[in-house]
């Protein structure tokens, strides 16, 4: 997953058509249903792994939604798409720097990232094997650390999952972050329309392959299960629905896409859902979030409102950190838990009664390294900002009266 310093502003439409150059001086609205489905998303993907850590069997419905947690990847996938693009969407491409936007991509993501490796690779020589955390021996510790200091792990089945769950997917998004020059050179050359398509069309071609040589026996295991698929020609789609976005929110035409496609969702979801675990249902529900994202950027309707709720903007801020963080936090929860002979789905409740724990040790991640990152105009344009400062916990014990 991905998060940009522009992740939630945006140029504001043009009714006309292409939007104007903005000035150096222009000020982005912030998109706070983007930062609320970044959330969504965030909650979506610890669901799945409380649920795969606990072992919990929930009611048919709700089980199925949330074994079908791993799909929030595709959310952020979508997001990373429009929030990239959208500085570039509506005839503003000449503006792309490839060395200053990688430069940029690196500030922003890789502190964190690296901060929160350092813990998990502390976490694990202590523990030795204990406490829910991986046992790894001296030698494959370090072979760990440097693939993933490297971020290469998500090319290779040892290190795919080896020290943290989530962090295959930060490799992936920089494979993306390698591909948006080619994308945005193809959108000037052909338009985002026809670009797009060829990606799908490079994505779903690059699948049906791919099952033909796992078919036939020439791949198996974790290469052919995690890596292979996970690879950005296996998930380049996503990606590029997010680009779409950001061009028809940028030209002012998301809105009348938004009520074209809005039921098509009903009939996608159940799709997604018959051909789980299938790698084709990443692009199917890329096009559910598709539909959703243009819902929120359309505004003046429900769904805008609900992503748009100040909790879920606050959550969203700091997805990063949450993402970054939940994993080896939830297997030490699963690991006590069931230290103490709870049954599974005694644990899945302990794990939803715990997910404070959580989210607090996120948010020391994003206070202390995460926000560093983060423009102040951002943060201080966020919905209930203060809970985003380092300094709101000093405040709130200076300060007895109710809040």
């Amino acid at each position: 997953m991905t998060t940009d310093s522009d992740r939630t502003t945006a140029f504001p439409p043009h009714p006309g058509g292409s939007a104007p150059q903005p000035q150096a001086t222009e000020k982005r609205p912030r998109l706070g249903g983007v930062d609320g489905l970044r959330a969504f998303a965030a909650l979506w993907v610890v669901s799945f792994h409380m649920r795969a850590f606990s072992g919990g069997k929930l009611l048919p419905g709700l089980d199925t939604l949330v074994r079908s947690g791993s799909t929030g990847v595709s959310l952020f996938l979508l997001l990373s798409g429009f929030c990239l693009y959208v500085p570039y969407a509506g005839g503003r491409s000449d503006r792309f720097k490839t060395k200053r936007f990688l430069a940029r991509r690196w500030w922003r993501l890789v502190p964190a990232y690296y901060a929160s490796l350092a813990l998990v690779v502390v976490a694990i020589a202590i523990t030795a094997g204990r406490d829910g955390l991986p046992r790894l021996s001296g030698s494959s510790l370090a072979q760990q650390l440097v693939a993933h200091v490297a971020i290469v792990q998500q090319f290779f089945p040892s290190t795919f999952y080896g020290l943290n769950g989530a962090y295959w997917s930060l490799g992936l998004e920089w494979e993306f972050y390698l591909t948006l020059p080619i994308l945005i050179w193809a959108a000037r050359r052909w338009g985002i329309g026809r670009t797009v398509a060829a990606v799908v069309g490079i994505n779903v071609s690059y699948l049906l392959a791919l099952a033909a040589v796992v078919s036939g026996g020439l791949t198996h295991g974790s290469l052919a299960t995690d890596v292979l698929p996970n690879l950005f020609l296996g998930r380049w789609g996503e990606f590029a629905f997010g680009m779409l976005a950001a061009e028809l929110y940028t030209t002012g035409e998301v809105r009348r896409w938004a009520k074209k496609l809005r039921w098509g969702i009903l009939g996608l979801v159940p799709l997604g859902l018959a051909i789980s675990g299938d790698p084709i249902a990443h692009l199917v529900f890329g096009l559910v979030f598709f539909i959703v994202l243009c819902l929120v950027l359309a505004d003046e309707n429900v769904i805008a409102r609900v992503f748009s709720w100040t909790p879920a903007v606050v959550l969203g801020t700091m997805s990063y950190s949450i993402y970054l963080m939940h994993t080896p936090v939830l297997e030490i929860i699963d690991a006590a838990l069931k230290g103490l002979g709870a049954s599974p789905n005694a644990v899945f409740l302990g794990m939803i009664g715990l997910l404070p724990v959580v989210l607090f040790v996120s948010w020391l991640l994003f206070v202390t390294v995460e926000r560093r990152s983060l423009s102040p105009a951002m943060l201080e344009a966020a919905p209930g900002a203060p809970l985003l400062s380092p300094k709101f916990l000093r405040r709130r014990s200076a300060d007895p009266s109710p809040r």
